[in-house]
C-alpha cells in the first residue's frame, strides 16, 4: 500500500486515525499501542500476507533474544548477541543477495548455478538495521528490553516501516509507552495539522516533481544501457540531474510523509534529510543525506572497527570498508558497490585535506566541486551496469561530444526542468525549517538563512482544511503514482 495510493489516503489512514482517537475518547488509551500494531500489520500485510508472517516471526526471535541477552552475562552473552547478529543479517543476505551472490560466483567461475529469483520482501533493509541497532545496546547496556506490545509497534509502525526513518529505539519506546498513559498534554489537533502538512509537502515532492523527472531520467539510462547509443553532453546532463533530483524529492518526500503520519498520533520521528544538495563538502553531504543510515554506519559499523582510534591509515580504511558496505546495503549489485567506493573516495580525499592544509576552499567553488562529485556517483548508483554508467559519465565530461540522437529525449525541456528543481533545493528551506516553530522531528533545526527564513507555517483551521483539499486534489491527480525508489533497496 502506497502512501500516494487512495485506498491508503481515502481509507487506511482515516479509519486507522478514527480508531485511535476513539479509543483515546471512550479512556482506552492503552489500547492505542495495540491498534496501531494491528492497523501497521494490515498496511503490511496489503503488499503480501506471506511476508507478514516473516516480520511476525523476525520480531518474536528478536524480542525473545534481547530478553535472553539481558538476562545472561560474559560469554553466554555475547554468543546470543551473535546470534541475534546472524538471525538478521542472514534473512537480509538470503532475501537480498543470495541471487546476487550466485551471478557473481557464475561471472568468475563459469558455475553456471541458476537463480533463485527471491522476492525482497518490503522494507527489510531498514527494520534489519533496527533490530541489529537495538539488540546492540541490549548487549552493551545502554538498553533494557521492555513489553512486547512496545516492541512489535517499534518493528511495524507503519510510517516508518517500509523506507525509515531507520528510528532509534530510545526515541519511539519511550513515546509509545506515553501514548498510552494518562492523561495525555499533546493537542491531538495541533498534531493533527503539523502532520497533515508535513504530509502535503511529502506528496507535492513525490507526486509533481520526482514522477515528473523520472521520464527524463529513465529515457537516457535506458538508451545508456542498449550499447548502441552515445550519450553527448546535453543528454547525458538531462539525465544525471533529472535523477539527482529525482531520488532527492522522491526519498525526503517519503520521509516528509513519514514524518507527518507518525505525527498525526503524536510521534516525532528524527530528520533523514537536512537540504543535502547545499552542502559545501562530502563530510557535510554525509551530515545532511539519509542521516538516519548515516548515523547507524557511524555508531554500527564505523566506530566497532576503530573509527579513528587507531591512526589515519585505519581511520580511512575504516571509512571505506563503511562506505561500501553502506553501497552494499543500497542495492545488490556492483555499481552500488562502485558508488560506496566513489563515496568511500571522496570521505578520503576530503578528510585528508582538512588534515594536510590549512587552507579552505572558498564557499561557491567547494559547493559545486561537491555538487559535480555526487552527480557523478549518482550515475553508477542509478545505471544498471557500468558499462553504462561510463557512457554517461563520458557525456557529462564532454568526451562523447554532442552524442547520438535519442528519441523522445527533449533535452532542452528535461535539462531546464531538471535545473530549475535542483536550484529549488538549494534555494529553499526545507520541510521542517518551514514548520520549525512546531518543532518537527526529533533534534534542533537548522535554521534557514537570509530572506528564505520568512517562509514559516502558521497552524490554523484554515491550513488545516487547506492541506487536506489539496491531499486530496494531489490523490485525483496522482492516481496511477508509481512506487518510491527507495522501496527497492
Amino acid at each position: 500500500m502506497l502512501f500516494t495510493s487512495p485506498e491508503f489516503l481515502l481509507v487506511f489512514l482515516p479509519l486507522t486515525l478514527l480508531g485511535f482517537h476513539l479509543l483515546r475518547f471512550f479512556g482506552s488509551e492503552r489500547l492505542c499501542v495495540p491498534w496501531l500494531f494491528l492497523a501497521s500489520a494490515v498496511f503490511y500485510a496489503w503488499w503480501s500476507p506471506r511476508f507478514l508472517l516473516l516480520l511476525i516471526v523476525s520480531m518474536l526471535v528478536n524480542w525473545v533474544t534481547a530478553h535472553a541477552i539481558a538476562r545472561q552475562q560474559g560469554s553466554r552473552r555475547k554468543m546470543l548477541f551473535v546470534f541475534g547478529l546472524a538471525w538478521n543479517l542472514g534473512i537480509l543476505a538470503y532475501f537480498k543477495y543470495a541471487d546476487f551472490f550466485i551471478s557473481s560466483l557464475d561471472t568468475v567461475a563459469r558455475l553456471d548455478w541458476p537463480l533463485l529469483h527471491i522476492i525482497l520482501p518490503l522494507g527489510i533493509s531498514f527494520f534489519t538495521f533496527q533490530k541489529i541497532a537495538y539488540l546492540a545496546d541490549i548487549h552493551s547496556g545502554y538498553a533494557k528490553p521492555g513489553p512486547l506490545t512496545d516492541f512489535a509497534l517499534f518493528v511495524f509502525f507503519f510510517p516508518q516501516l517500509i523506507a525509515g526513518p531507520i528510528v532509534h529505539h530510545s526515541e519511539v519506546m519511550p513515546q509509545f509507552r506515553a501514548m498510552g498513559a494518562k492523561p495525555h498534554d499533546k493537542d491531538y489537533a495541533l498534531e493533527a495539522s503539523i502532520g497533515l502538512t508535513l504530509l502535503l509537502i511529502g506528496l507535492v515532492k513525490k507526486v509533481c516533481i520526482a514522477d515528473q523527472l523520472a521520464p527524463y531520467a529513465t529515457n537516457v539510462f535506458d538508451h545508456a544501457a542498449q550499447g548502441s547509443y552515445r550519450i553527448g553532453l546535453l543528454a547525458a546532463w538531462q539525465g544525471a540531474l533529472a535523477y539527482t533530483v529525482e531520488l532527492y524529492t522522491d526519498f525526503s518526500g517519503y520521509s516528509d510523509m513519514a514524518i507527518g503520519l507518525a505525527r498525526m498520533f503524536g510521534v516525532k520521528l528524527p530528520a533523514n534529510f537536512n537540504s543535502p544538495y547545499k552542502s559545501a563538502s562530502i563530510i557535510e553531504f554525509w551530515r545532511r543525506w539519509h542521516m538516519t543510515l548515516s548515523r547507524f554506519l557511524r555508531d554500527y559499523l564505523y566506530i566497532p572497527l576503530g573509527g579513528n582510534r587507531k591512526g589515519s591509515l585505519r581511520r580511512y580504511l575504516n571509512l571505506m570498508i563503511t562506505m561500501l558496505l553502506g553501497g552494499l546495503w543500497h542495492g545488490a549489485g556492483w555499481t552500488y558497490v562502485a558508488w560506496g567506493g566513489l563515496h568511500g573516495l571522496y570521505l578520503l580525499v576530503n578528510h585528508a585535506w582538512r588534515n594536510f592544509t590549512k587552507r579552505a576552499v572558498p564557499s561557491l567553488p567547494a559547493w559545486l566541486i561537491t555538487l559535480l562529485a555526487v552527480i557523478t556517483a549518482w550515475v553508477f548508483f542509478r545505471a544498471s551496469d557500468f558499462a553504462s554508467a561510463a557512457n554517461i559519465v563520458e557525456g557529462l565530461f564532454g568526451l562523447n561530444g554532442t552524442g547520438d540522437p535519442i528519441p523522445g529525449a527533449r533535452r532542452a525541456t528535461g535539462l531546464l526542468l531538471a535545473a530549475l528543481a535542483l536550484a529549488a533545493t538549494v534555494i529553499l528551506p526545507n520541510s521542517q525549517q518551514i514548520m520549525r516553530r512546531f518543532t518537527p522531528v526529533l533534534g534542533p533545526v537548522e535554521p534557514p538563512r537570509g530572506t528564505m527564513g520568512r517562509l514559516v507555517w502558521t497552524p490554523s483551521q484554515a491550513t488545516a482544511a487547506l492541506s487536506a483539499a489539496a491531499i486530496i486534489a494531489v490523490v485525483l491527480y496522482s492516481w496511477g503514482t508509481t512506487e518510491f525508489l527507495y522501496f527497492q533497496f
